[in-house]
């Protein structure tokens, strides 16, 4: 499982060790920053796994409170880095549903042992889960199936790579920079090829509930939030 990381460090040598790891466990490395500001405009463009962030950042608000925001808006999970161990800090930090919480100077096989077991941890679940989106639609990420009922609707790759884009994005609109990056691997394509991509899906699932923004992307257009059943 290849994740996507937002890195938000305001010490040049401690984000260039980081990106280093996590480039060479094969995963994307969305950004580097040194500011919430930054952050935000890097998570409002790209579809986020993991943010490892320092908890003291450049800008008018904390690492905790961009990575508060971050999480509330975009789903994304947390890894801590600090130069800080007292409690105060900890208590802040536990705020927020972080995964996994590095004191520096930390080694580089600390910080990989820890990418390594948020992807186990994300693969199990991912593979435990069924996304219910309407009464009529549920994806199963263990078998990368689309359900209308109980008939599974064949997908193609890039259809297939469509729907995860949209279900990641939870009901928020999918720009078409987002688009191109998941389904195309980042080839800039034009409208009439995304257009057709969606024709071809809902002709497989008819009233399938995808939604053009026009100017913006595209998204899930759901009565409730989709839920998350157990296989």
């Amino acid at each position: 499982m290849k994740i996507k990381v937002l890195i938000i460090e305001d010490e040049s040598i401690v984000a260039l060790h980081i990106k280093k790891t996590v480039l060479l466990l094969g995963h994307q490395v969305l950004g580097v920053v040194k500011s919430g500001v930054g952050a935000f405009a890097i998570a409002e463009k790209n579809s986020v796994d993991l943010v490892i962030s320092d908890i003291n950042i450049q800008g008018e608000i904390t690492g905790i409170e961009c990575c508060s925001i971050l999480q509330n808006k975009y789903n994304v999970s947390l890894i801590f880095i600090t130069a800080y161990r007292d409690i105060e800090t900890l208590k802040k930090a536990s705020e927020v549903d972080f995964v996994g919480y590095l004191i520096k100077p930390f080694r580089e096989d600390e910080l990989e042992t820890m990418l390594n077991l948020f992807v186990i941890k994300s693969e199990t679940q991912a593979a435990q889960k069924k996304y219910i989106l309407n009464d009529d639609y549920s994806y199963c990420f263990q078998a990368e199936k689309l359900f209308m009922g109980k008939q599974t609707v064949t997908l193609t790759a890039s259809e297939n790579k469509l729907l995860l884009a949209l279900i990641r994005a939870n009901g928020s609109i999918v720009s078409y920079n987002v688009m191109d990056y998941d389904v195309w691997n980042g080839e800039s394509v034009s409208d009439g090829t995304r257009r057709q991509l969606i024709h071809r899906f809902k002709q497989k699932a008819p009233h399938f509930p995808i939604k053009l923004i026009r100017g913006m992307g595209y998204k899930l257009e759901l009565n409730r939030p989709p839920f998350v059943s157990l296989i």
